[in-house]
C-alpha cells in the first residue's frame, strides 16, 4: 500500500536473477506505423496486474475473523516459474510492505493468491509469487537497459491508478525521460541512496510497481513517486523511476534467501567536492573516508581516515553514490582495486601534499 507523505512527495512506485533476465524473451521492433505505443500497450498491458493488500482481522467480541483489504497498488510479470508453474511479480516494497495477504489481478479481470516472497527495502523493490497459470498469452516482460537511456527519448508507464474502491485498470501514459540520475529523490522508501529516472509520463497513486518502458516495450523502470506540491508551489509531470539496471544483480538473492545481502568495504565516506585532477593542497572531488572499522576489509588494506577514493575497479568515483552504484554490481569476497589520494596524515593533518595510492580490497559480507 502506498506510504502518504505529508506535503512534498506522493509515492507512486527490484531485482531479478540476471542470468535468468538473459534468457528472457526480447522483442524485435518492428511496428506497422510511426507509433510505436498502440503495439507496446497490447504486448504489454496483459503483464501488468493489480497487487491487492489485504490484512488478517479478529474480532475478540464476536469472535469473527475477517480479510480486510489495505490498498495495494502495480507489480509487472517479470519472470516464469520453475516447470512453466506460476511465476514472479516485481513491485515496490512500499506497496505491500504493510500486507498479511496478497492478490493479483490480471488485465483479463482473473484473481490470483500470491506469496510474498522477499524485499530489498534498501531500494523498495519486492517479488511476488503466484502459483497458477497466468492468462492465456501474457508473457514475461524483457529487461532492458536503463543505462542506454537518454533524455528526451520516449517513456510509457503502465499501470493501475485509483484507490482501492475506483481502479483504472491498465492505464498507459507516455511522455519522455526528462532526466537521468536525479540523486536524493526520496519520500522515506529508499533505506540507501538510489538514482532515480525522471520521467514527465503521468504516475499517480496505483501507479508504484508499475512499469516504466522504453520505445521497445522493456522494463526500464519501477514508477515509484512523484513530486506533487511543496507549500505554495504545485509541480505537474515530476514522476520517478527506480533504474532497472540498479536492481538486476537483487533477483536471485531475493527468490533465493527472501532478502538482499551486500558486500561492504568496512568504511564510511562522505562526498568532497574538489577539481577533477588532484591539486597540491586541494584533494580532488571524490568520497572521502571518514571512518575505518578497526580490523575491517579496508583497515586491513590499508586506508585511513581522510583518504579520498577516486576510483574503483577503474571507475571514476565523484559521490558516496557511485561509489554505492559499483560495490552494488559486487559480491563478497571479490577484490576490488581502489585508487586514493591520501593529502593527510595518520592524525588527519594536511600535509601539503599528496601520494597517489591503490589498495586491493577483498570485499566481506554486510550482516
Amino acid at each position: 500500500m502506498l506510504k502518504k507523505i505529508l506535503a512534498l512527495l506522493v509515492l507512486a512506485a527490484l531485482p531479478l536473477n540476471c542470468a535468468a533476465l538473459s534468457e528472457a524473451p526480447s522483442y524485435d521492433v518492428v511496428y506497422s506505423t510511426s507509433n510505436p505505443i498502440p503495439e507496446i500497450a497490447e504486448r504489454v498491458r496483459p503483464a501488468v496486474v493489480q497487487v491487492i493488500c489485504l490484512s488478517e482481522n479478529w474480532d475478540p467480541v464476536t469472535r469473527v475473523s475477517s480479510e480486510d483489504e489495505l490498498g495495494g497498488g502495480s507489480g509487472t510479470y517479470i519472470r516464469a516459474g520453475e516447470n512453466g508453474k506460476g511465476g514472479y511479480i516485481l513491485t515496490n516494497y512500499h506497496v505491500i510492505e504493510e500486507g498479511e495477504i496478497y492478490h493479483i489481478e490480471w488485465l483479463t479481470g482473473e484473481t490470483m493468491d500470491a506469496t510474498a516472497v522477499g524485499h530489498d527495502d534498501g531500494t523498495d523493490i519486492a517479488i511476488l509469487r503466484f502459483e497458477d497459470a497466468p492468462p492465456a498469452g501474457v508473457e514475461p516482460v524483457p529487461m532492458g537497459d536503463s543505462d542506454a537511456l537518454r533524455v528526451g527519448e520516449l517513456s510509457i508507464c503502465i499501470g493501475n491508478p485509483g484507490d482501492a474502491t475506483d481502479v483504472l485498470t491498465g492505464t498507459v501514459t507516455a511522455g519522455i525521460i526528462s532526466g537521468l540520475e536525479r540523486e536524493d529523490i526520496n519520500a522515506d522508501n529508499f533505506g540507501r541512496s538510489v538514482s532515480t529516472i525522471q520521467t514527465d509520463a503521468a504516475i499517480n497513486t496505483g501507479n508504484s510497481g508499475g512499469a516504466l518502458l522504453n520505445y521497445k516495450g522493456e522494463l526500464v523502470g519501477i514508477p515509484t513517486l512523484k513530486f506533487m506540491y511543496d507549500q505554495n508551489v504545485v509541480f505537474e509531470g515530476l514522476g520517478f523511476c527506480i533504474p532497472i539496471n540498479a536492481v538486476k544483480t537483487f533477483i536471485d538473492q531475493i527468490i533465493d534467501t527472501g532478502s538482499v545481502t551486500r558486500p561492504r568495504l568496512g568504511i564510511t565516506v562522505a562526498d568532497i567536492d574538489g577539481p577533477d585532477e588532484p591539486m597540491k593542497k586541494y584533494p580532488p572531488i571524490g568520497a572521502q573516508v571518514y571512518t575505518v572499522e578497526e580490523g575491517g576489509p579496508s583497515a586491513r588494506a590499508g586506508l585511513q581516515v581522510g583518504d579520498v577514493i577516486t576510483e574503483i575497479n577503474g571507475v571514476r568515483i565523484e559521490s558516496y553514490m557511485d561509489l554505492l552504484k559499483e560495490l552494488d554490481k559486487c559480491q563478497a569476497g571479490d577484490r576490488v582495486e581502489l585508487k586514493v589520494y591520501r593529502y593527510y596524515d595518520e592524525n588527519g593533518t594536511l600535509t601539503g601534499d599528496y601520494e597517489e595510492k591503490y589498495f586491493t580490497v577483498k570485499l566481506e559480507l554486510n550482516k
